[in-house]
């Protein structure tokens, strides 16, 4: 079972900062996921809500403020009002996808770097096409699904998620369905269609949430046989890990990484 640490390892450090996602690489994780929105000025950022309210000291939409009001925010000391060593000073912390994706490069490991398009009706496809755009500038290569800056090939493979069938629609031309990773809730009643099949062809990665899945352990198995991968999200606590493992998930996408790493080894 692979580990996917949420956000960074969320649990530890505010998520979504330099030190969330370090923590992350530090301890071995196999993948980290990360959201991504779009600034102002048209950067690819990693945050989850559409507004800054909850997990700063700023107030409003994300897509209203340039890059460099973002670096100005605090977005750590809510969780964490001091940082270790190594992981990055204050005004380091918001991380654009750009970032994460060097220290990821950096970090020298194989890893599994999952973005998740934050879907937003009124961009009309920028997001998408940022993301596209950000996959051809550090090099990937959909045949290995690596990416490869400057034709160096990296150790740093890339899936693309959502909860948007459309959002990944926009990016399928480009990001083979292996790698693409449709995400539903527990009452998401296309889930069972969506494992079948999807819009050229079967779906190769599916995203559901601990408690869809965890009432749907049957289909579960028939995506499994049928040789689709389960990511499963969030998963926090020992019962829903073992349940997880029991039920044959090969993936799965947590707040604490170094907790389910133990756990499994």
């Amino acid at each position: 079972m692979r580990v996917f640490a949420h956000r960074g390892a969320s649990a530890a450090y505010a998520e979504h900062t330099r030190a969330a996602f370090s923590h992350a690489l530090s301890v071995g994780v196999d993948g980290v996921e990360t959201d991504v929105h779009l600034s102002a000025d048209g950067h690819l950022v990693c945050w989850h809500d559409a507004t800054l309210d909850r997990t700063s000291s700023g107030r409003g939409p994300v897509r209203a403020h340039r890059l460099s009001e973002l670096r100005a925010l605090d977005v750590h000391t809510w969780k964490n009002p001091s940082l270790p060593a190594g992981y990055g000073r204050p005004q380091e912390q918001l991380v654009t996808l750009d970032e994460l994706t060097a220290m990821m490069i950096d970090s020298g490991r194989a890893v599994e770097l999952a973005v998740e398009m934050k879907h937003a009706t009124s961009m009309s496809g920028a997001l998408e096409d940022a993301v596209l755009e950000w996959l051809r500038r550090w090099g990937w290569d959909a045949r290995t699904c690596l990416l490869a800056p400057e034709g160096k090939r990296s150790r740093v493979s890339v899936s693309v998620m959502s909860f948007s069938r459309d959002s990944l629609r926009r990016v399928a031309s480009l990001v083979p369905a292996s790698m693409l990773c449709p995400l539903f809730e527990a009452d998401d009643r296309d889930a069972v269609q969506i494992g079948a099949s999807t819009r050229g062809g079967a779906a190769g990665l599916l995203g559901p949430s601990v408690q869809w899945l965890f009432h749907h352990g049957s289909v579960l198995r028939s995506w499994t046989q049928a040789g689709r991968i389960v990511r499963m999200w969030t998963v926090l606590t020992d019962d829903e890990l073992n349940q997880a493992r029991t039920l044959g998930v090969q993936q799965v996408t947590v707040n604490d990484p170094e907790w389910a790493l133990q756990r499994l080894s």
